[in-house]
């Protein structure tokens, strides 16, 4: 059979989001399909993660970041002539969120061409908020596009609220699909051999506008928080990677936050470390919380996106009931008054992981592209 996964991802050459549909395209492959994934043409050197799909005999169809709008109006655009000849029997579209895809006028020609020809269709969104302001245009083509799929999977529930809401309508067939996670051995760690100083981490991208490490350095700039023993490590790289090393420096936090950037290793991290804390202002379901969880410790969270239906206020960790500092530093409170039980929570933790986390996503994705209705 021949499949294509469609990623609308456009901020990034590679990110969390990719993941999924990468694995599965790797798995139908290696089952003997005939596979292509569509993705942007970012300048340079192609990914990492494209150049192995490539290796592995998937088809890699890039189109342009920036649309070449006097072709595009005579003519198809070379990207989907390239999409013709491949002539898939289904397709999975990725979207990094819920609209992408609806509010892409450079993807709008291959949406209209799975409407109009009933192409079977699984629709994959990363991620959801509430503040999405659609155009009635775009609303119109996001809620085309779920009526069509077969499956609209989402990584949380609230996820699928969200979109509802947005789009004023039902989301139909919908369901929750779980991420792979990084971790080749998900066995749980040992307790770190010492509580002192206390270990947080924080493993997400530096974007203060998702993922709100300003409201962490600002919780912990409180006065009580400078007699406490601790330490804080941010993992990753992003574009606020300077605005927050000024911020801690001013809140004279240098010396006890550091900046670690990009981490391959997550059984490292964890290694040395008690609690993940992850301040989102937005998320789908953080890759990050479910690899800690699995691994065996503890998260301080924000209720956005999926994170509390993964870890219950003082069961798992500690949930913060909304994205603002003086919460996330009420969370911190919680979670530090009860030091002495930091070990029962990291156990529960684990078999919280355990309970919800599918071990074999890319297998469902791949069964569900399979079974939609319409592939031959």
């Amino acid at each position: 059979m021949r499949l294509l996964f469609f990623s609308s991802m456009k901020g990034s050459p590679w990110g969390g989001s990719e993941e999924l549909w990468a694995a599965a395209a790797a798995l139908a492959v290696s089952e003997g399909h005939d596979v292509a994934a569509c993705v942007f043409d970012w300048p340079g050197e192609p990914h990492a993660k494209l150049a192995a799909l490539a290796k592995l005999g998937i088809h890699i169809l890039r189109r342009p970041l920036k649309r070449t709008r006097v072709l595009d109006i005579f003519r198809d655009p070379a990207w989907l002539r390239e999409i013709n000849v491949f002539a898939p029997h289904a397709v999975c579209l990725s979207q990094g969120g819920a609209y992408e895809a609806a509010g892409r006028k450079s993807v709008h020609p291959f949406v209209r061409r799975i409407l109009a020809t009933g192409l079977p269709l699984i629709n994959v969104v990363q991620y959801n908020d509430d503040d999405d302001d659609l155009r009635p245009a775009a609303r119109s083509l996001a809620i085309a596009i779920n009526h069509h799929a077969a499956t609209n999977a989402f990584v949380a529930k609230r996820n699928i609220a969200q979109a509802e809401r947005a789009l004023r309508a039902s989301v139909p067939r919908a369901r929750v699909l779980r991420n792979p996670v990084n971790l080749r051995d998900a066995s749980p760690l040992h307790w770190p051999a010492t509580d002192s100083p206390a270990q947080f981490a924080v493993v997400a991208r530096l974007q203060a506008a998702t993922k709100g490490h300003d409201l962490l350095i600002h919780a912990l700039s409180a006065p009580r928080w400078q007699s406490r023993d601790w330490h804080l490590t941010f993992f990753g790289e992003g574009p606020d990677a300077q605005t927050f090393k000024a911020q801690a420096a001013s809140a004279g936090l240098a010396s006890r936050i550091t900046f670690a950037g990009h981490a391959a290793d997550i059984r490292d991290i964890w290694s040395s470390r008690h609690i993940l804390i992850l301040p989102s202002r937005a998320e789908g379901t953080p890759l990050a919380m479910v690899e800690a969880m699995l691994l065996a410790r503890p998260c301080i969270v924000t209720d956005v996106g999926g994170c509390a239906d993964w870890v219950r206020d003082g069961v798992e960790g500690w949930v913060a009931p909304s994205p603002a500092a003086a919460e996330v530093g009420a969370a911190l409170e919680r979670a530090w008054s009860a030091r002495e039980h930091w070990p029962r929570l990291a156990a529960a933790a684990r078999d919280r992981a355990l309970a919800l986390h599918d071990p074999h996503p890319a297998r469902t994705l791949l069964d569900l592209l399979l079974a939609a209705p319409g592939t031959t």
